[in-house]
């Protein structure tokens, strides 16, 4: 079951725009570990793709530079090659990621994979690890809330989206694109057949709530489905002494 602690604590404020739901995810599991860091001093720090939005890397980096302990597992295998996590070695993750920037030319991996690199020189911890309900339940009863990227159009069952001439993004069913987005689960529901989420994107047109319970199924296959925009992950944060 759900700590109360986690329910009770986890207060997630509205993402102030469409591109910084990474940012107010992370803001919200700071404020449960009694960070009283403001919501726009993240957004301020937190590195973005020339295309708007942020990757978990780049969340895990500013985590890590605040003294956190910072864990990710990652499922993109465009990033991450799975042999590369039979024998974990950091050095050896960052001499095939170092490696494989010769080779792939997309500019979007190179700065996902930059990332990573600066991540793990900073000790924060790379897993590979099959994404069940059984792994989120161990850091449920810990207490520990965890960031994930994740597929927003597939979660929310909804239209892909474009960006309009006013720079707004708006659904489009015909000339729009797969949407990541960010949210932070906060552990089972009562019948423990759901999972709660805390999401940033208070319109969302899952409940237009902050706050909503999704099946266990269809959460673990919109993380999944996330590796079409570069997410797929979870990340984990916790404070040197925790618990």
């Amino acid at each position: 079951m759900l700590p109360v602690k986690l329910l009770n604590k986890l207060k997630i404020l509205t993402q102030p725009d469409d591109s910084t739901c990474g940012p107010t995810s992370l803001h919200a599991v700071y404020r449960y570990f009694d960070d009283d860091i403001t919501l726009e001093q993240v957004i301020g720090e937190v590195s973005f793709l020339e295309d708007g939005g942020t990757l978990a890397v780049y969340l895990g980096i500013h985590a890590l530079k605040r003294g956190y302990k910072a864990k990710i597992y990652s499922y993109n295998l465009q990033v991450f090659d799975p042999t590369w996590f039979l024998h974990p070695d950091n050095h050896q993750t960052i001499r095939n990621l170092q490696e494989q920037l010769l080779h792939k030319k997309d500019p979007k991996l190179h700065n996902a994979t930059k990332a990573y690199i600066e991540f793990l020189e900073m000790g924060g911890e790379m897993k590979y690890a099959d994404l069940t309900l059984s792994l989120l339940k161990n850091y449920f009863k810990q207490g520990v809330p965890v960031l994930t990227g994740l597929s927003a159009t597939y979660l929310y069952n909804c239209a892909r989206e474009r960006v309009n001439e006013r720079n707004e993004s708006i659904y489009d069913d015909i000339r729009g694109y797969p949407l990541g987005h960010f949210v932070v689960l906060c552990g089972l529901s009562q019948d423990e057949k759901h999972i709660i989420v805390a999401d940033p994107y208070q319109e969302n047109p899952f409940f237009q709530n902050n706050y909503y319970e999704v099946k266990i199924s269809r959460l673990l296959n919109a993380i999944m489905l996330g590796i079409v925009t570069y997410d797929a992950n979870l990340l984990v944060i916790e404070p040197p002494e925790y618990p």
